[in-house]
């Protein structure tokens, strides 16, 4: 089920919503946190029931390595458990996400062909494997505490999280569970949390999807975009994939506030960034915490020398590339990513002393071009759109992204009606080019989402604003697209 579909806002959000505050009106507390799983649970399988099946049984396994772990004595039989147990969840996921790629990559290597196996990606497997892999290292740690199962449950079933994240730890979310507190409609929550529901909402349906539109045109017309064109495809994906994930962030943020529970912020802003290093402090924050406390850190992070912190970057975001999907293309994007962090490692005396704008205008730059392999269809694909940088020619907009830029655009569409030609031709390339500069402006500008939400002393034209957005982005919701970050 999508957040940006009638069926989710209109239905399933206000029975959810109603049932679990009913149930805890009359204090029956453990049945309003069942209702909590099972409406997940519905949230989950809404297109595939069986989807559920393996959920249940990631769930029923990973308590029991749980209940084990933390009942265990410290000693070698506790690693050999944990380490079991983590490696079941990553064979999961293998299975799932990589069976094909690993083993056409392997075929390849001896000169044969590959039959692939008919494997479709569960949806969120990447992001509620890390999270109870999470648990499974916390449950080994002096100290922690034991759960109980419908505790477990929600933990890493709750549908706001669930298929694209964050990736919650379980001290920041399972005491929440238990706060008498929250068990009560909260109208200041509720209102905070449907503006951040309202702002990703419209983030996702009228900017993300916007931008989609013009970027597969131009992906769809690769080999003849001029200069001009191919930027302009480049930065629709850059804009494409801010917006779209902001938006979810928002979205999931507010209907985890809607229940009164905080789910930790995973966006801020990074394309403000004026070094790669920061870009990742902003972008996907609790997978680079996720990468950072349980894979860099235990590699031996930077405790063994430069040149062995510099490898463990490499690994690091080499396989974080990998999470992102099973193709060499996201390999290549990590690997961008890991030696530009090394690479700023190595500079930062040098870095220090450049101008903020040019290392904003640098950073910013390379994140597009880095972002051309992470969009692309085939491997071959991000090396011939940035060609065409150099070989496409001069020339303004092409046809092909102005339609995709102008199309559903009312003004424009009546003043075609109105204008001759040759003028309007004029008009949507005036058109294109200050939508394009807009909403990178609004990217790099504008404060974020939690920082407009948190902010007292709203004005009444604030609300008015919201909610004519909120109607504007519900008539647009015609086309319903998925997130980008539901393929990981």
């Amino acid at each position: 089920m999508l957040f940006n579909s009638y069926v989710f806002i209109l239905i399933f959000l206000p029975l959810a919503w109603s049932i679990y505050f009913f149930l805890n009106h009359f204090r029956l507390y453990k049945l309003a946190q069942v209702s909590l799983v099972l409406a997940s649970f519905v949230f989950y399988g809404y297109q595939d029931w069986r989807l559920c099946i393996l959920l249940l049984t990631t769930i029923i396994v990973n308590y029991a390595f749980h209940l084990i772990l933390v009942q265990m004595p410290e000693g070698i039989g506790k690693k050999v458990v944990l380490a079991f147990g983590v490696i079941v969840n990553l064979a999961l996921l293998f299975y799932f996400k990589y069976w094909n790629f690993a083993f056409e990559t392997l075929y390849k290597l001896v000169g044969q062909d590959y039959v692939m196996k008919n494997i479709v990606l569960p949806l969120g497997i990447s992001f509620f494997t890390f999270q109870q892999i999470s648990m499974l290292v916390d449950s080994s740690r002096q100290g922690m505490e034991r759960y109980g199962f419908w505790d477990y449950s929600l933990f890493v079933s709750f549908f706001p999280q669930l298929i694209a994240g964050p990736i919650v730890l379980h001290q920041e979310i399972i005491p929440q569970f238990h706060d008498l507190r929250k068990r009560k409609i909260d109208y200041a929550n509720l209102t905070s949390g449907l503006e951040y529901f309202i702002l990703g909402f419209a983030k996702k349906v009228l900017v993300a999807d916007f931008f989609a539109r013009i970027c597969d045109a131009g992906y769809g017309s690769l080999s003849q975009l001029n200069v001009y064109s191919t930027i302009l495809t480049i930065l629709a994906f850059t804009l494409q994939i801010y917006f779209d994930f902001s938006g979810y962030c928002d979205m999931a943020k507010g209907l985890g506030r809607l229940f009164n529970f905080e789910i930790t912020i995973n966006f801020d802003s990074p394309y403000k960034a004026l070094t790669i290093a920061e870009f990742w402090k902003r972008w996907h924050m609790t997978l680079t915490r996720f990468l950072t406390q349980y894979l860099y850190i235990p590699l031996g992070g930077s405790r063994k020398g430069k040149w062995r912190t510099y490898l463990n970057i490499m690994i690091v975001f080499s396989l974080s590339g990998l999470w992102h999907g099973a193709d060499w293309t996201f390999i290549i994007w990590g690997m961008m990513h890991g030696g530009l962090q090394v690479l700023c490692r190595m500079g930062k005396n040098i870095i220090a002393k450049i101008p903020k704008w040019l290392q904003w205008t640098m950073t910013f730059s390379i994140i597009n071009i880095a972002w051309v392999f992470f969009r692309a269809d085939y491997t071959r694909q991000p090396f011939q759109l940035l060609e065409r940088l150099f070989a496409g020619g001069g020339g303004w907009c092409q046809d092909v992204l102005l339609e995709a830029a102008c199309d559903n655009t009312l003004g424009i569409v009546l003043l075609t009606k109105m204008i001759v030609p040759e003028i309007m031709v004029i008009i949507k390339q005036i058109w294109a080019a200050v939508l394009f500069g807009f909403w990178t402006w609004v990217c790099v500008k504008m404060p974020s989402s939690h920082e407009i939400v948190e902010k007292k002393n709203r004005s009444g034209g604030y609300f008015i604003f919201l909610g004519v957005l909120f109607m504007w982005s519900f008539v647009c919701l015609s086309q319903v697209s998925k997130f980008i970050y539901f393929n990981f």
